[in-house]
């Protein structure tokens, strides 16, 4: 150990039309976490919905923290508001819709334990699939990372996100603006830059993806434009001037393709907005971040990186 002794973990989660998914999710929870110096902070965006009942009727009061906040401001800005408040060394950012085995927990405090100063990316299965932390691709710039690729991870996944809790605030957390889909991706481009990198776990925990959004077009609709807009402003953020340029092309290429793919989908008018709209923002995008930017000496690291665990 060095810099970042671990002392205990909070898992930080965000809330939103997630009551009868908790439901199901939070006992396994509460059973993983037993006797562990484990803490659970809940940033619910939608609090009419019970969600605060099913906490309270699972977890003793002072083990948790509630946060409503009907405004809604966003996954990336609840992680950060739920973060504040952590007194614990580290965080496990955790989706609703993820069950624990019994051992999760322990096992996620013992990689924590053995490894303190970095992040750390938690599998999760969902859609036939199984995964760990987020990958590179040249369509999507980024895209969840297959269990089965040999290179490191790029960072984790905002799904299921372990960090130091002083490194999450000293990199100002996940992006506010973003809103969702693509903050977890920003901040590994920025993590990766600054030189820290990310381990991934030999654990992969069930997960139903996407409980939000699901039977719900417009909310389908609004994940689509998020989608294209952030792609651009995350590349714009964080990518150096050369690797932008080349990469700007690319990307147009990517979203001819992505838009064949909307269209499929009865999304191409949301995903049209967000290109705009991320075209638009993409200047200032790029001025609010001044620290390390990701380059071709990182991609290339990043390429040829094997994972460790």
């Amino acid at each position: 150990m060095t810099g970042t002794p671990f002392d205990g973990l909070t898992v930080v989660t965000v809330l939103y039309r997630s009551a009868g998914m908790l439901a199901e999710t939070l006992p396994t929870w509460v059973r993983a976490a037993g006797d562990l110096p484990v803490r659970f902070v809940f940033a619910d965006h939608q609090p009419a919905d019970g969600c605060a009942d099913v906490v309270a009727g699972h977890l003793p009061a002072g083990r948790y923290a509630y946060l409503p906040d009907g405004s809604n401001p966003g996954f990336a800005a609840g992680c950060n508001r739920a973060v504040a408040t952590v007194d614990t060394s580290h965080v496990l950012l955790l989706n609703p819709d993820v069950w624990l085995p019994d051992d999760a927990l322990a096992r996620i405090c013992a990689a924590v334990a053995a490894h303190p100063d970095g992040p750390i990316a938690v599998g999760l299965a969902m859609h036939g699939g199984e995964y760990v932390g987020i990958d590179l691709n040249p369509l999507s710039l980024f895209i969840d990372r297959p269990a089965t690729v040999g290179r490191a991870p790029l960072g984790p996944s905002g799904g299921a996100a372990v960090f130091p809790t002083a490194l999450f605030r000293r990199f100002d957390g996940f992006w506010g603006h973003l809103f969702a889909w693509g903050e977890d991706a920003d901040l590994a481009f920025r993590l990766y830059a600054a030189g820290l990198r990310t381990r991934g776990l030999d654990l992969v925990l069930p997960h139903a993806g996407g409980h939000s959004v699901s039977g719900d077009h417009g909310l389908s609709g609004f994940r689509a434009y998020l989608l294209a807009r952030n792609r651009l402003l995350v590349a714009a953020r964080t990518f150096t001037g050369p690797l932008l340029l080349v990469a700007l092309p690319v990307l147009a290429l990517a979203h001819v393709a992505l838009a064949a793919r909307r269209i499929r989908q009865g999304l191409l008018r949301p995903f049209l907005r967000g290109v705009g709209r991320g075209l638009v923002e993409a200047p200032a995008a790029r001025r609010q971040w001044a620290g390390s930017r990701f380059g071709f000496a990182s991609l290339r690291g990043f390429l040829t990186a094997r994972e460790a665990r």
